[in-house]
């Protein structure tokens, strides 16, 4: 026996509700739009850059070393705590 297709029992009279995204469609035979230059000049200004020493970075991300420190003790804790596990059940 045939397989009954969907488009027999489907939505006849239902139209389709697309977004406005989907409907969207570009102009056709325009020639796409480009953006023109500004006539303005910028100043030449001369911004000064604050370059950080290593005592200001030590002192501004002192937390990242320690949160190392203590993502490291627990790497370690649970490797031994896996190993011990793997001597005691097996």
């Amino acid at each position: 026996m045939a397989k009954k297709s969907k488009r027999k029992y489907g939505n006849k009279g239902k139209k389709r509700r697309l977004s406005a995204a989907q409907t969207y469609r570009p102009a056709e035979g325009r020639a796409p739009q480009v953006a023109v230059k500004s006539t303005r000049r910028r100043r030449n200004v001369q911004v000064k850059h604050h370059i950080p020493t290593e005592e200001e970075l030590a002192e501004e991300y002192r937390y990242v070393l320690t949160d190392l420190k203590r993502i490291g003790i627990l790497a370690l804790v649970m490797l031994v705590l896996l190993i011990a596990l793997a001597f005691v059940l097996v």
